[in-house]
């Protein structure tokens, strides 16, 4: 499996969404932290796949470790390491069975702004995503995600400081 774009995302990104593109249809857009953009020719949802199995991650385990933590079932943020934790949000209606959610780094999102009452808009750096939410729910979303990484943090401290990694 190519890993080539996850990398790329982990290292320069800030969000992926889905994006209709003409004479293609169904596409993820990767946003970059310089504000540049990169359309890739695949389905968001195959995207998202290959970055969870990077980490090895899945997102019923990630429901059912902490859905009940921050009281949801769905649209839940989900931690895959330290620091990188993908919040979700409705970001297009869809045609027919397409993905509505984008997933936005919780450590880029620097603001949100109004627009009107179920949309919002969600500054990171020099990108700007209009999401399908109130503002009240998006701010929601990025406290749902920060106590998760805590929860992760917990989870995990304990054992990587009992690692012994030796040179020689």
């Amino acid at each position: 499996m190519n890993f080539e774009h996850v990398e790329m995302f982990l290292e320069l990104g800030q969000a992926f969404i889905p994006v209709n593109v003409k004479n293609k249809g169904d596409s993820v857009k990767i946003l970059l932290r310089d504000g540049s953009e990169k359309v890739l020719d695949m389905q968001c949802e195959l995207f998202f796949s290959r970055l969870l199995s990077h980490f090895g991650a899945s997102v019923s385990a990630n429901r059912s470790r902490y859905g009940g933590l921050v009281g949801k079932k769905q649209l839940v943020p989900i931690a895959l390491s330290y620091g990188i934790t993908l919040v979700p949000y409705i970001v297009r209606e869809p045609v027919g069975k397409q993905t509505r959610i984008g997933w936005l780094l919780a450590k880029e999102i620097s603001r949100f702004r109004k627009k009107s009452d179920k949309k919002t808009a969600v500054y990171m750096g020099k990108n700007e995503i209009t999401v399908l939410h109130s503002e009240r729910f998006c701010l929601e979303q990025l406290k749902n995600a920060c106590c998760i990484e805590l929860s992760y943090g917990q989870i995990h401290e304990p054992h990587r400081k009992n690692w012994i990694f030796s040179a020689g």
